[in-house]
């Protein structure tokens, strides 16, 4: 029986509080193809916001939108990310195409829907329901029975997440003028996070119980030989972390015409939101390990077990500014430039409810301040869209009251070199998009493909070196989404 009954790890559970706040990505988590239109320009939307994600780029748009509208969008995300480690466990395989870090689901679909409608010259009201940050990764490839050495290096470092922060945001837009409106929007935000990780690692928190246990298994052997030894024969623990949250946001946009150049300037801000997150902690153990007849059979249960836990995190803020012209005749060409204040993801706090000061038993400490640093992100986007003319024959049906587009967008990461791993493999990326639209009656049918281009990212930092995540990350996205816009009454002339 090991002596102080695991007098164990603050350290275990800083290692799964890492995960769970490494979960939330942003240009790292955040999701900016919000709209079929827009993301078919590169999401260069911001003076343009003239569809319903006009509620997620530019509510002010919506001012200038006469009847009631209706829309739905639907974006699928298809992740291709490859992991080469740098270094690895002794007795590790490693594919010979890397670990696959692909998202899962293969094919994850964000939905988005929006309604305005026009009560007078002056005020138009909206409603939109939209997620403009989410996540979902999983580098789980393998099973606990499985060996060792076919497991993701990476595991200690987070192995599933899933992020979902729901925005349900009332709208008012008001016209100041014939050429220009200002809105204010109030939204309810509700989010879900789930974190799962990998602890006990050889190289880190299993070493603190091994020094404890050191003079009880290897009496009268060095004790930092012991516990590298004892490190090496317990069981792997897997840690789950799952809450959720209602926090308050809000939004603003400004718009501007000018008539006699045709061009439009817009502006948009979006808050940030602190999530006070409430949730469960629980964490399960491997059978059939060497130790297990010198351990209890409830010991490491009883000390982390199954409880409450508290947690918040931040989501930037976004400020953005729009400029479009459609001086050339059919032609409208728009440059968005937007930031993300990810420096207010600097530091997460996660409380535990069962503590060593309640439970005897208990090594989970009352409170793990997490350090993350990350750094400020930015998004340029480009975008071009044309009116199709008139043609004859069988290319003229299709081409009727068709409009089609073409983007490109850059996406400055804001995760720095310390927290990319398997829940943050981010890096910044090119995207390239093409989209169309047709004309229908009263509807609009939309659709559009963007194609991301992650740039390949090397990473060495001495403290990731005892979970193996320094190394190479290639990745890549394809993205495609539809949308349906029904104007409701009339058709739009």
């Amino acid at each position: 029986m090991i002596g102080r009954k695991l007098a164990l790890y603050a350290s275990l559970i800083a290692g799964s509080g890492f995960v769970w706040v490494n979960d939330c990505r942003a240009s790292a988590f955040a999701i900016a193809e919000l709209g079929a239109r827009a993301a078919g320009m590169g999401t260069a939307f911001t003076a343009i916001a003239d569809d319903g994600s006009a509620l997620f780029y530019n509510p002010a748009g919506i001012a200038f939108q006469p009847g009631t509208r209706l829309q739905m969008d639907n974006l699928v995300v298809v992740g291709l990310f490859r992991f080469f480690p740098s270094s690895t466990p002794p007795g590790t395989t490693v594919p010979e195409k890397g670990y696959s870090q692909s998202v899962r689901p293969k094919f994850i679909p964000v939905a988005s829907m929006y309604a305005t409608k026009q009560f007078s010259d002056k005020i138009t009201f909206g409603f939109g329901v939209f997620t403009p940050f989410g996540l979902a990764d999983n580098s789980t490839n393998f099973n606990d029975g499985d060996p060792k050495g076919t497991k993701f290096v990476g595991r200690f470092a987070g192995t599933r997440a899933r992020l979902e922060s729901f925005w349900f945001q009332p709208t008012v837009a008001y016209k100041i003028s014939e050429n220009s409106s200002l809105a204010i929007g109030v939204a309810l935000v509700h989010t879900h996070l789930m974190i799962e990780t990998s602890f006990l690692n050889p190289l880190d928190d299993a070493l603190t119980f091994g020094r404890e246990a050191a003079g009880t298994i290897f009496p009268g052997i060095d004790k930092e030989t012991a516990a590298r030894s004892i490190a090496r024969l317990l069981p792997e623990g897997r840690s789950r972390i799952a809450g959720t949250s209602k926090s308050p946001g809000f939004n603003a946009g400004y718009m501007y015409k000018h008539k006699g150049s045709k061009t439009n300037i817009g502006l948009m801000w979006r808050s940030a939101v602190t999530h006070h997150l409430k949730g469960k902690a629980s964490f399960a153990f491997g059978t059939d390990y060497p130790l297990e007849k010198f351990i209890d059979k409830d010991l490491l249960d009883k000390a982390f077990p199954r409880q409450d836990i508290k947690g918040s995190l931040t989501t930037p803020a976004t400020y953005a500014i729009g400029v479009a012209n459609s001086a050339i005749p059919n032609t409208t060409i728009a440059v968005d430039f937007r930031i993300l204040d990810f420096k207010r993801f600097a530091s997460v706090p996660l409380n535990f409810s069962i503590t060593e000061a309640t439970n005897k038993d208990a090594r989970t400490p009352a409170e793990q301040r997490l350090t993350f640093d990350f750094r400020n992100s930015y998004i340029f986007a480009a975008g071009v869209e044309r009116k199709l003319g008139e043609r004859k024959g069988m290319l003229g049906m299709l081409t009727k009251d068709m409009t089609i587009r073409a983007g490109y967008n850059f996406d400055y990461s804001p995760v720095v070199d310390k927290s990319v791993g398997p829940l943050f493999p981010d890096a910044s990326r090119n995207g390239t998009s093409i989209g169309a639209t047709k004309k229908r009656g009263n509807k609009e049918f939309t659709l559009f493909y963007e194609y991301l281009n992650f740039q390949d990212r090397t990473t060495n930092v001495p403290a990731n070196n005892k979970v193996f995540t320094n190394g190479s990350y290639r990745n890549k996205a394809h993205l495609a989404g539809a949308g349906l816009r029904i104007f409701v009454g009339e058709p739009k002339k």
